[in-house]
């Protein structure tokens, strides 16, 4: 069995499916309900969620609705890609490798007009798929995994940047939403698009924490069957903690790239304007168009 039959193989959701129509939009619900609805339901995605309701310093915030982060969208169930409608998704932005997209095409709904901007990120440890098989063949601890992917976050500043500017500069673009970015288990390539996205915003450290953190909170069931599954599938020849590693994230995964960033250019707000290319009147465009007041209930 190959690290994609593992993946794969292991359990979805049930299978009674919640139908599309009356799965929830954090965006339609009344404001004081939308944080419980941060992750959308979805039966073959584990780590969709809208980005909507962040507060900024400036005491403004994410319009709900517009951006949403996500896992791949490859196994979609019938429902899923009605779902995937209602939303009113126009973009998909995907930060997978070639590899990745081939051997999981994204499986949207047909005739729905969603443009797809493929944006590859080719850093290894990110790569979830390819690296399951190799657990095998090493005797990695779980130290060493934190290790490889602390290293990936540096990598994703010192040799994607070019990448990130590509999809954030096409966020100034009106018709890029409503959106969703994503890669494959949407933690990594994906958390730091988000990080990035975050402080262009305006949104303060600790929140921007906060969103990438919650990926262990809303895939907590997930990973305890993946773990499970991949362990018994290889006769516990992997170890439990290896796997667990690799498929959670720790603050410390991001304060890394954080760090590369402030070796580099000194500060987030130099990256953003040198290196990601945000002129002030461009970050405060892209501002104006994610941001609103709050209304505090």
């Amino acid at each position: 069995m190959n690290t994609i039959d593992l993946i794969h193989a292991t359990p979805h959701a049930a299978a009674d499916s919640i139908p599309a129509k009356t799965r929830v939009i954090p965006a339609l619900l009344p404001e004081s309900e939308r944080e419980a609805a941060r992750k959308l339901t979805f039966d073959r995605m584990h780590n969709f969620r809208d980005l909507g309701g962040y507060r900024t310093s400036d005491k403004r915030q994410l319009k709900w609705g517009r951006v949403y982060r996500s896992d791949k969208l490859s196994s979609l169930s019938e429902q899923d890609q009605d779902f995937i409608l209602r939303l009113g998704i126009s973009q998909v932005s995907d930060f997978r490798s070639d590899e990745e997209r081939r051997d999981s095409p994204h499986k949207l709904p047909l005739n729905a007009g969603i443009t797809i901007n493929e944006l590859p990120i080719t850093v290894d440890a990110a790569q979830i798929e390819r690296i399951t098989l190799r657990l095998q063949e090493e005797n990695a601890t779980a130290d060493d995994m934190a290790h490889f992917l602390i290293e990936a976050n540096r990598e994703m500043v010192e040799r994607f940047t070019p990448i990130y500017r590509q999809w954030l500069q096409a966020l100034l673009n009106e018709d890029s939403y409503p959106q969703v970015f994503h890669c494959t288990a949407g933690k990594d390539r994906t958390g730091f698009g988000a990080a990035l996205l975050l402080s262009i915003l305006g949104v303060p450290q600790e929140t921007i924490l906060q969103d990438y953190l919650a990926t262990n909170t809303y895939t907590a069931a997930r990973v305890d069957s993946i773990v499970h599954y991949v362990y018994e599938k290889t006769v516990h020849q992997v170890n439990q903690d290896v796997i667990r590693t690799l498929f959670t994230v720790q603050a410390h995964y991001l304060g890394e790239a954080f760090k590369a960033i402030e070796e580099e250019y000194g500060d987030i707000d130099n990256y953003i304007e040198t290196a990601l290319g945000f002129s002030q009147s461009q970050r405060l465009a892209l501002q104006a168009l994610l941001l609103e007041p709050v209304s505090d209930i």
